[in-house]
């Protein structure tokens, strides 16, 4: 028997056909008399996973994840892994349908003809899992919490644009706008901080940015075990309000080392991998015609994969250097070597296929001999017998920094720095945590990074917005001549709401921020997955990719 489930996500819908057969005989392993035991338990564990049980719902899907989910909250939960599993508990008033916000916990809305007001008709059937209704006194309670740290989420129009909430009767609540902001909804659909919290869980000062008394909220699952660094289990809530979840438990397997969490899935001890930022093209590409592990990709494309330059670097700050850095990247062989010619050339910061984002520009070719040219004239000469240029007795020396165990980032950073000493620069690869990435980061420590951008619903507007603040591109951008200009043409684009001068206004930016020469686009990103082939049959990615947002739908 199969049966199919799909998987929710912000910005797109993956669909798993789940396949009701057991493991076949080469997918078992011999062993000792003294394991025998707990071999077998494991075994029929695993072949429960694949059948139907009574009700039609499977047993369990266990998942790898590259990072823990520490302080589990829509507000507290901010290192892009967490984010991609707060679906699971914790819901938006609207939700992301591949092209625009559609109803969610919010059955209607509406907007005023000035874009300053936002009416929102909730849902009455809708109960948190500890049983309070979500009404709009609760959602009230949720968005105070947000305002207490509007600062703090200020790159996000839909929170910092935000004047008040108003309670205009138990199940309608009203936003009230500074200004306009034309994607106050698409914010809404965001898998962070908008998300509905049980009042129950708030912390007694209601600043629900602090540590939560409990991960409580209105999604498909609850949070019933968490192990730090370890493990993270998630069952059904018998009470949800909609479609009937596929699995009466997911279990997220903490794995954050990447070979170790394809190993975890050959030895059946997790089913699924999903997701560029979990998965290499390399570990991708040893299972295609495999037998017990299958691969999936998206034929549509996500993030922009990015190296970002600091302009505050001293050396950085010259824009010939820039220049010369992006005549010598060769995005071809990045993409054929790496990526396996999965991806497509990106010549843009941001996919033209995004609206507004379909701006003229003259992309930066690979051409070795021109950008040698280039830093010759710019004082940077390579020294006789030496391989590395040298400018008034300093050497051409950059660090990349990368997250480490983060998809395909090494391997891209691999080749890049020996595609950058053939011009006579010296990068030195900089791996780190995450954590410390975004620390670093949004301190502007660092010369070279990687710094994908969001994928839509997010972009652009998040990812121009978040330029302002909170973002490794503010600091990068601090040795630009034209920053202050650039500003406020972004604080212009979030305060109009007419659709032609929006677009006028992204025209500007992006042709501002491509000629500024600070961004090595190399390819538009695709989600992966590898699955193991007993539980799991196919995973079919529609148009949008995203973070996986709760399992769904019988």
């Amino acid at each position: 028997m199969k049966k199919i489930i799909s998987i929710l996500l912000i910005t797109m819908l993956f669909t798993l056909s789940l396949a009701g057969c057991s493991k076949s005989d080469d997918n078992e392993k011999s062993v000792s008399n003294d394991n025998a035991a707990n071999d077998t338990a494991k075994k029929d564990n695993a072949d429960n996973k694949g059948k139907a049980t009574d009700d039609a719902q499977k047993d369990e899907l266990v998942i790898a994840w590259a990072s823990d989910l520490d302080n589990f909250g829509p507000l507290t939960s901010e290192d892009g892994y967490s984010h991609e599993i707060l679906g699971l508990v914790y819901e938006s008033l609207l939700k992301y349908d591949g092209k625009k916000a559609v109803p969610n916990l919010a059955e209607s809305y509406e907007a005023t003809p000035d874009g300053k007001e936002y009416t929102f008709k909730l849902r009455e059937d809708v109960k948190f899992s500890d049983g309070l209704p979500l009404n709009a006194e609760a959602v009230k309670q949720n968005m105070d919490g947000i305002l207490l740290n509007a600062d703090r989420f200020s790159w996000m129009g839909a929170i910092g644009k935000l004047d008040k909430v108003e309670v205009v009767d138990d199940y309608t609540i009203k936003f009230v706008y500074k200004e306009p902001y034309y994607a106050a909804t698409l914010d809404m659909c965001s898998q962070f901080p908008i998300r509905m919290i049980s009042p129950n869980s708030m912390p007694d000062d209601g600043n629900t940015a602090g540590i939560l008394k409990s991960s409580v909220g209105t999604g498909p699952y609850v949070l019933t075990e968490a192990i730090k660094d370890q493990q993270y289990v998630f069952t059904v809530n018998e009470n949800y309000w909609g479609d009937k979840p596929a699995y009466k438990k997911v279990i997220v397997k903490v794995i954050p080392d990447h070979d170790s969490r394809v190993m975890a899935l050959q030895s059946g001890d997790v089913d699924l991998i999903y997701g560029a930022k979990q998965l290499s093209y390399e570990a991708y590409a040893q299972f295609t015609d495999n037998k017990k592990i299958g691969t999936a990709c998206s034929e549509s494309e996500s993030e922009t994969r990015s190296i970002l330059m600091n302009t505050a670097n001293e050396v950085l700050k010259d824009m010939d250097v820039r220049k010369a850095i992006l005549c010598g990247v060769n995005k071809k062989v990045i993409i054929g070597t790496v990526l396996l010619d999965i991806e497509n050339k990106a010549d843009t910061i941001l996919n033209p296929s995004l609206t507004y984002c379909d701006v003229e520009v003259e992309p930066y070719e690979y051409n070795k001999e021109e950008a040698c040219k280039i830093l010759d004239e710019a004082g940077w000469t390579l020294p006789e017998g030496k391989t590395i240029r040298e400018k008034d007795g300093n050497k051409l020396s950059l660090n990349l920094m990368y997250v480490t165990g983060r998809g395909a980032e090494e391997s891209i950073a691999q080749v890049f720095a020996s595609q950058m000493k053939e011009i006579g620069i010296d990068v030195k690869l900089d791996g780190v945590e995450l954590m410390v990435w975004g620390s670093r980061g949004f301190e502007g420590d660092f010369d070279l990074s990687f710094n994908a951008t969001y994928a839509a619903p997010y972009d652009p507007h998040t990812y121009i917005g978040g330029m302002m603040s909170y973002s490794l591109d503010n600091p990068a951008q601090q040795g630009l001549d034209n920053k202050k200009d650039l500003d406020e043409k972004i604080l212009k684009l979030f305060s109009i709401n007419d659709e032609k001068e929006i677009k006028n206004c992204y025209d500007s930016i992006l042709k501002q921020l491509h000629e500024s020469a600070m961004y090595i686009p190399i390819s538009y990103q695709k989600q992966i997955a590898l699955y193991n082939k007993d539980v799991i049959s196919t995973v079919e990615f529609p148009s949008i990719p995203g973070q996986l947002d709760m399992m769904l739908i019988k």
